[in-house]
């Protein structure tokens, strides 16, 4: 069953609200079976913030934009700096 286009929709506009301040934010959201999705945001925004930090974030405003079902759907979303991101995926 595909995720619909209006909740993967929501979810995304909740991301790049936690990440206002940066207008180079990258999200990559997965649909994962059965229903669910996962992802990834990639934010400069993060650098000066724990793991938890930026999990508190987005989670402060997915809370804020999805119901409670929605926020069911939501399996992990990774939070990395883009810098973090190059040197975790470099060969």
């Amino acid at each position: 069953m595909a995720i619909d286009s209006f909740f993967l929709k929501k979810v995304d506009r909740a991301l790049k609200a936690a990440c206002q301040d940066d207008p180079k934010v990258e999200i990559d959201l997965e649909e994962q079976p059965p229903d669910m999705v996962g992802g990834q945001v990639l934010s400069g925004s993060f650098g000066s913030l724990s793991p938890s930090g930026r999990q508190d974030r987005l989670w402060d405003f997915l809370e804020r934009d999805l119901n409670e079902y929605e926020r069911t759907r939501i399996s992990f979303i990774v939070t990395d700096t883009p810098e973090e991101h190059r040197i975790l995926t470099a060969p």
